[in-house]
């Protein structure tokens, strides 16, 4: 009976342990946001009239089928994918810009400067537990 109860104390132990790295896991990579989640943090910050906010929309559905796309085809190579994305986010970037005027082309970079700021900071935390 002593034989069983230190199986199961063990199974318990490791589910118990498993539970705990895939929670931290979870909470380590940010969820992402949706195209219509990305688009109200654009027009609060940007102002967009709805001709930008439409095209806008199209181009953030676009990179999401793009990364969706690269996701799958560079599994398990994380510095192909690093590459994809960053040329994907490259391209996104320079199509949005196209759409703004320079007061919000100006706002818009104060954001990706920002969001790298917070990758950064991100980054260095999973470094330095």
């Amino acid at each position: 009976m002593s034989a069983i109860i230190k199986q199961i104390s063990m199974a318990l132990i490791l589910m118990i342990g498993i539970t705990m790295v895939m929670s931290a896991t979870m909470q380590a990579q940010p969820k992402r946001m949706s195209v219509e989640e990305q688009i109200k943090v654009l027009n609060k910050k940007l102002k967009l009239n709805a001709d930008q906010t439409s095209k806008i929309t199209v181009i953030l559905e676009d990179q999401r089928e793009e990364i969706t796309t690269a996701m799958s085809e560079h599994r398990g190579d994380r510095d192909a994918m690093r590459a994809a994305m960053q040329e994907m986010m490259k391209k996104s970037n320079t199509q949005i810009k196209a759409v703004l005027t320079e007061e919000q082309t100006v706002k818009y970079d104060e954001l990706l400067k920002e969001r790298r700021e917070q990758i950064e900071k991100r980054m260095q935390k999973s470094d330095n537990p």
